[in-house]
């Protein structure tokens, strides 16, 4: 039954993480080696060197920075005839940005032990599609729309 399930029962414990003082670069190829297994995990937990939850970069988070880095570097140098060289250099520029400069610390948070209604009631809340399992400061997983999706509606269709 639906209200008996929890947070635990759904959550992810295979997230992808990296270091608070990894940068943008870091991210970048954590996320695309993560998105060939899991096309809809689309978020790095970043932890600090104690484990402890830090933040979260989405890919939003990746894209919105790599369209400032690129948008601006290009702009600078727009009377440079060779393009491939500006823009590899906006490139390497975008890839050093610090993750603590780019990391949302505001993530919608549940503990394993909350029912799924909980759960559900975080991510309409938030307004994201994803949410991260803590219990002291640590993130234990992380349960995206799609799996709270399957779940809740797994036993609805059955009464249709």
């Amino acid at each position: 039954m639906i209200l008996r399930k929890r947070a635990w029962d759904v959550m992810r414990e295979d997230f992808a993480s990296v270091a608070e003082t990894a940068k943008l670069g870091d991210v970048m190829k954590t996320m695309r080696e993560r998105l060939k297994g899991q096309p809809e995990a689309h978020l790095i937990v970043v932890v600090t060197d104690t484990g402890k939850f830090a933040g979260v970069v989405t890919a939003w988070d990746v894209l919105r920075t790599a369209e400032d880095c690129v948008l601006k570097e290009d702009l600078r140098h727009l009377e440079e005839a060779d393009w491939d060289r500006a823009f590899g250099r906006a490139c390497a520029l975008c890839c050093g940005v610090e993750v603590k400069k780019v990391m949302r610390k505001d993530a919608p948070m549940v503990k394993p032990s909350d029912p799924l209604l909980l759960v559900l009631n975080a991510l309409v809340e938030s307004k994201r599609n994803w949410v991260i399992v803590e219990e002291g400061d640590k993130p234990l997983g992380v349960i995206l729309i799609g799996d709270l999706f399957r779940e809740i509606t797994r036993e609805m269709v059955d009464f249709f």
